[in-house]
């Protein structure tokens, strides 16, 4: 398949990237309504959810032939994730401990980060790499993904979007129950980005959504993109999102990740009616795995200096506030490039390389003896 016909896919990433680093941005700022508001942006993880869920599900249909197809997806995920997430953990560690942070670097948090299980243990799930809970939820997903993509797939071969329908109603129906479960446990509300939050299973509807758009639209052919319904459908749910984190509605917090899920699907398809050449948008989301690990670095600590700077002179944050993000955005996607050069794309390659290696250890060992 031409990666043209995928560049919406591309787009989309970079769309998430951007709403990711806008709201880490906007943490540095002074002014409330900018932090509060900014958080809009949190919705950009859940965009790169559905994508991955997307490009899984394509990736599983071409490989259907593959031998011991489990080991080498278990292989390819690895190195699509660890490599760069590796570099995360040095590179913050050495920041932190460097600027007197030090204390959730103990030996038991790191270590459970390498193992990449961070998805299962609160006291290390987000306070090794900043952002780490979404790469944890990811590998977790990961370990689903290939029992959960097959039920999917047969039902909707049965009973067609219908049963897309109902599997993405079940797993809101898991995503309530958990909710609920934490209600009557903690007495309270499950809060923004916190452990509960973040976890797999409130995460579940974002990817069931994105299997589920692969099926109706890629392999169903369906969904033909609608500029006026998709696009005022997708602003209403997002605008939910940003209403809830905007005006602080405890309740409803929980429900941010299923709204923005479908958000997203509609985005995604208003991208499939353009252009499938190149565009800045998806060169972005390209690299935008790079981006989201190192851009932590350059969006909390040098703007949080600039903006101190300047904090006497009247106006100058609100002056500074679109260029400085624009020259962010082009700094953080130059470094991004390299890591993407020197690191994602060696470690896919080394991946594929191990994948080929064990299948010819497998052959080698099944032969018989001459």
């Amino acid at each position: 398949m031409d990666s043209r016909n995928l560049a919406y896919i591309d787009r989309l990433r970079g769309i998430a990237i951007l709403l990711v680093m806008a709201m880490h941005y906007l943490q540095v700022f002074a002014a409330p309504v900018l932090r509060n508001w900014g958080e809009i942006g949190q919705t950009g993880v859940q965009i790169f959810f559905v994508a991955s869920a997307f490009t899984l599900c394509l990736s599983a249909d071409n490989r259907r032939d593959e031998p011991h197809r489990l080991r080498a997806y278990a292989i390819r995920r690895y190195f699509r994730i660890a490599p760069i997430y590796y570099c995360g953990i040095v590179f913050y560690a050495w920041m932190f401990i460097h600027d007197g942070e030090g204390a959730p670097y103990t030996a038991q948090n790191i270590l459970v980060n390498v193992l990449l299980i961070n998805g299962l243990v609160p006291a290390a799930n987000n306070n090794v790499v900043p952002g780490g809970w979404t790469i944890g939820t990811e590998v977790l997903f990961y370990v689903a993904f290939p029992l959960l993509y097959p039920a999917i797939e047969r039902a909707w071969k049965r009973w067609g979007n219908l049963a897309l329908v109902a599997a993405w109603l079940a797993s809101l129906l898991v995503a309530l129950v958990w909710q609920g479960g934490f209600r009557v446990l903690h007495g309270s509300w499950l809060p923004n980005n916190s452990f509960a939050y973040g976890a797999v299973v409130n995460q579940l509807p974002v990817f069931v959504a994105g299997i589920g758009w692969y099926l109706a639209a890629w392999r169903g052919g369906g969904m033909a993109p609608r500029l006026g319904r998709d696009s005022a459908l997708a602003a209403l749910l997002f605008g939910l999102c940003a209403a809830i984190l905007g005006l602080d509605l405890a309740p409803f917090f929980g429900l941010i990740p299923s709204l923005a899920a479908l958000g997203t699907v509609l985005l995604g398809n208003l991208l499939r009616a353009g252009s499938g050449e190149a565009s800045w948008l998806g060169a972005l989301g390209k690299v935008s795995y790079s981006l989201y690990i190192i851009h932590f670095a350059l969006v909390w600590r040098p703007s949080a200096w600039l903006l101190q700077a300047v904090a006497h002179v009247p106006y100058a944050q609100a002056a500074l506030l679109l260029p400085l993000y624009v020259t962010e955005v082009a700094l953080l996607y130059v470094a991004a490039r390299i890591m993407w050069r020197f690191v994602e794309q060696p470690a896919n390659r080394l991946g594929q390389r191990v994948i080929e290696w064990a299948e010819k250890s497998s052959k080698t060992a099944a032969s018989p003896l001459t």
